[in-house]
């Protein structure tokens, strides 16, 4: 088939009117934008040997890899261009999926060889080009003059590292008879397979089949061989399964030539409408048989051996939609699709691809930036952050009150306990609780229960006896000085230890915060964070001296006065050790930079050495952002 596509669809009103909408979608797909957005697609599947090659070779005009078995083991794609530059095709290798069969963020499209400039040299180096993509492991320049040394596509595929792959094989057309379209091919459905290890590749194609019908903007072309019946064809299940009630889904019924006399009206009905019905309807073509293409047929004497055929053969030449019938008017509906479908979800398609930016935006600000050159400055900026935040939490900038509500807690509870140590004073058969007051809550409705068999009784014998020993030289009416300080010290004993219980609290619940504060900053640097922890631990352990010696001296001077006491306590704990903390904690941090002892190959650029996992996934957005950015440009040129 040495000629190419007589003029069709390259001079209609689509060509004229269209060209830039198909360029829009190539140069959409030359960057991979199928990846993150669907775009409109026309589909070719169908079962094997169904004649779909056949198909494509008659629509786009170029001999395509076949044969008897399983020759297309990837994805196809046929980008048809009308220029007034002389006839030219480009392959080209577009890598969707690593060599571990994940998707790639951003595919990657190469050119595949040198600028072919004759539609019979397509075959070879389609074929060789998806030999490169079978062999990931290899260069794809290696297979540019690849000789198969007369080997048959079943013997070659045995020598492949991958018997089938997701990636594809592009071929952009340009030329002055080519009509602008867009088409993917898809390999062919499979039912037997002879070895039993290639049994797991029916399920890999009928899943990659799956995959690409399945998107809502994508034209299925279901081709079907009046071969067989239609019902034992897995193209129509798949079909109906994808497109539920057949809005896009085109039937096109191959080898009409076949059909079994007395059969005909089974097809007949499912060309009117009346069997199977699709919305896009079904449309009948006739391509050459395998002894016409060993004759070497041309694509001009094809399609006139197809209008004879329906012109003259029963029930075709009777039958009244005659835009059904034959690749040329199968041409134009689907160039007709396609454009509509370009037009009609373009503004969709940027609206999306708007959202998702939008989206990986805000997904970016949740990820640490990338630190720059100097590790210390970064270092440093960042522990004054930190500290910054830990002092937002203390002075309850920005509506942050959650840890002042945790430390007023604990205070709540700090002068609860305190108040747990008082006496109980009996005189007589009564008793008298003086501070039990100090115990109520502002809050009337809230009741404080307590125990106060665990209170200290003082009785008034007990005193009585403490009174006569101490009685020495005094004035009548004059009690001894001495009882009543004894009687206060045996019981201020016990307030040392709710302070210091009250100070631990505090010190955890600062603790926990700073280390969130931490985490936020220097999670992504693990040796920086378990510095930071072991700094922060010692803090604990070396920073309370000060802080006790003040209390100690509330205390001392306070000896008498249990309310006071209290609120001293809590003024202290939060002036010496809560105000000072953030300023304590930054010193500690910049001490975490320094070399410690013992560490004279102390290096400041292990401490932040940044986890892999956010690095990764921030180079990943950062990608995406990039790759959403370029698409949306495009579409912003383009006047979308």
């Amino acid at each position: 088939m040495s000629d190419f596509l007589p003029l069709t669809i390259g001079d209609s009103s689509y060509a004229k009117n269209a060209v830039k909408y198909i360029e829009i979608l190539n140069k959409l797909r030359r960057m991979g934008a199928q990846s993150a957005v669907d775009l409109p697609t026309v589909v070719f599947c169908g079962n094997q040997s169904a004649g779909k090659s056949s198909l494509l070779e008659a629509i786009s005009g170029i001999q395509l890899p076949r044969s008897d078995g399983t020759c297309t083991r990837c994805v196809m794609e046929i980008r048809l261009i009308k220029s007034s530059s002389e006839w030219s095709c480009q392959v080209s290798l577009r890598k969707e999926y690593d060599n571990f069969d994940e998707k790639l963020i951003r595919p990657e499209e190469t050119k595949f060889g040198r600028i072919i400039t004759h539609p019979n040299e397509v075959e070879i180096v389609a074929r060789r080009a998806q030999k490169a993509l079978l062999n990931p492991n290899c260069k794809p320049e290696d297979y540019f003059e690849w000789d198969f040394e007369s080997l048959s596509y079943e013997e070659d595929a045995d020598k492949n590292a991958l018997k089938f792959t997701k990636n594809v094989v592009c071929l952009e057309i340009k030329g002055p008879n080519v009509p602008n379209l867009s088409l993917i091919d898809l390999p062919g459905i499979i039912r037997h397979v002879e070895k039993v290890e290639d049994e797991n590749f029916i399920r890999l194609i009928e899943e990659l089949v799956e995959n690409y019908i399945s998107k809502e903007k994508s034209i299925i072309v279901a081709t079907i061989s009046c071969k067989d019946e239609i019902d034992n064809q897995a193209i129509i299940t798949l079909a109906k399964k994808a497109d539920k009630q057949g809005l896009r889904t085109l039937g096109v019924l191959t080898k009409p030539d076949t059909i079994e006399e007395g059969t005909h009206d089974t097809w007949m009905k499912i060309m009117r409408g009346d069997a199977h019905r699709l919305a896009l309807g079904y449309y009948v073509v006739r391509n050459p048989k395998p002894k016409e293409l060993k004759e070497g047929i041309t694509f001009k004497e094809a399609r006139k051996n197809e209008k004879n055929f329906f012109d003259n053969e029963e029930p075709w030449r009777s039958f009244y939609i005659r835009d059904r019938l034959g690749v040329d008017h199968l041409q134009k509906k689907l160039s007709d699709l396609l454009i509509d479908a370009i037009k009609r979800t373009l503004p969709s398609i940027k609206k999306e691809i708007e959202d998702k930016l939008e989206k990986i935006r805000e997904e970016l600000e949740q990820v640490p930036e990338q630190l720059g050159e100097n590790p210390r400055l970064e270092l440093f900026r960042m522990i004054k952050k930190c500290a910054n935040s830990i002092r937002d939490l203390i002075s309850c900038s920005n509506d942050h009150t959650d840890l002042w509500q945790e430390i007023n807690e604990e205070l709540g509870n700090f002068k609860h306990n305190l108040c747990s140590t008082r006496p109980i004073f009996e005189i007589g058969d009564e008793r008298f609780d003086t501070l039990r007051e100090f115990l109520n809550p502002t809050n009337e409705d809230v009741i404080i229960t307590e125990n106060n068999d665990e209170l200290h009784i003082v009785k008034e014998i007990d005193v009585s006896d403490s009174v006569n020993k101490a009685r020495g030289r005094l004035l009548p009416g004059f009690i001894p000085y001495s009882s009543v300080v004894s009687l206060i010290k045996k019981h201020q004993k016990k307030w040392k230890s709710p302070a210091f219980d009250c100070l631990h609290e505090i010190n955890e619940i600062m603790t926990k915060h700073v280390n969130e504060s931490a985490d936020k900053i220097f999670s992504r640097f693990p040796a920086l964070v378990g510095r930071i922890k072991s700094m922060l631990s010692r803090r604990v352990i070396n920073g309370n001296q000060d802080t006790f010696e003040i209390m100690a001296s509330a205390m001392s001077y306070f000896k008498i006065a249990f309310k006071r006491y209290a609120d001293m306590i809590s003024m202290t704990i939060i002036h010496a050790f809560i105000d000072n903390f953030a300023k304590d904690i930054e010193e500690k941090f910049l001490d975490a930079c320094e070399p410690m002892e013992g560490e004279e190959d102390f290096e400041i650029t292990e401490l932040i050495k940044e986890d892999e996992n956010i690095s990764k996934r921030r180079d990943n957005l950062l990608e995406t952002e990039k790759h959403l950015r370029s698409m949306l440009i495009s579409l912003v040129r383009f006047g979308c």
